[in-house]
């Protein structure tokens, strides 16, 4: 009788499920706040909340259009990080919400 890791079993028999989609959501969320709060610190932390990640859409609730603005100059630079620290591409573009 042989054994298979957990990690193996989930990720095979996972691989389209809402359970990994929904932990695929969080951990792209939390790789936002991370990397928002690295380039801007404190001050834009309360501003932005990522909602989201659907089709590979990240729904980002913006407090103040200056907010919005911000994060949209630098949406390539975000996708790019939050891809690089995931280590596949698990968001392609972002959507505002005022």
């Amino acid at each position: 009788m042989s054994f298979e890791s957990l990690g193996n079993i989930l990720r095979g028999s996972a691989k389209k499920s809402s359970f990994r989609k929904g932990v695929e959501a969080a951990l792209v969320i939390e790789k936002f706040h991370q990397i928002i709060k690295d380039i801007w610190g404190d001050k834009i932390v309360g501003e932005a909340k990522a909602l989201h990640l659907k089709n590979k859409k990240l729904t980002v609730a913006c407090m103040s259009s200056v907010a919005a603005q911000e994060i949209r100059l630098r949406e390539k630079e975000i996708l790019a990080a939050i891809n690089n620290k995931l280590g596949y591409q698990a968001v392609e573009r972002m959507r505002y919400r005022l």
